[in-house]
This record gives C-alpha cells, sequence and structure tokens, in this order.
C-alpha cells in the first residue's frame, strides 16, 4: 500500500454535506501515479473519521467507466 503522507501533486477537496472528500494525485517512489480518495467526515460519537481509496494508473480508465455507468442511472 503507499504511503499516506505522501505529497499530493494536485488535489481536489469536495464538500457534500457531513462528508469531505479529498482527490489527491500522487506518486509512489518508483515513479507509478495514483490517485487517493479520502472521505472525512465525524462518526456519532463526534470523533472524525477517514478513509481512503487507492486508484492507480492501471485500472483508472476501467474505475472511470465502471463509475461513469452508475451515475448515469442514478
Amino acid at each position: 500500500m503507499p504511503e499516506t503522507n505522501t505529497p499530493a501533486i494536485a488535489t481536489k477537496k469536495l464538500s457534500a454535506g457531513g462528508r469531505t472528500y479529498f482527490l489527491d494525485l500522487k506518486e509512489t517512489q518508483k515513479g507509478d501515479k495514483y490517485v487517493q480518495v479520502t472521505e472525512s467526515r465525524r462518526g456519532k460519537d463526534g470523533q472524525n473519521m477517514r478513509n481512503s481509496l487507492f486508484l492507480f494508473e492501471d485500472r483508472a480508465r476501467e474505475f472511470q467507466e465502471a463509475l461513469e455507468e452508475m451515475v448515469a442511472q442514478m
């Protein structure tokens, strides 16, 4: 798994109600680019909760197509 504290090449922040999403373009030490998608929200106990997903270049188009298909069905 990539390092979560690697500096981002580019960042996008989306606020959605009580949740915030961060999309960070990063690069591994080997030079492979990936997107780290992090969801941040408050839990029922008031604590901040964060969950991350790592999306690598080799599956980015496939992921994009699947996401577009799901969004089109909304």
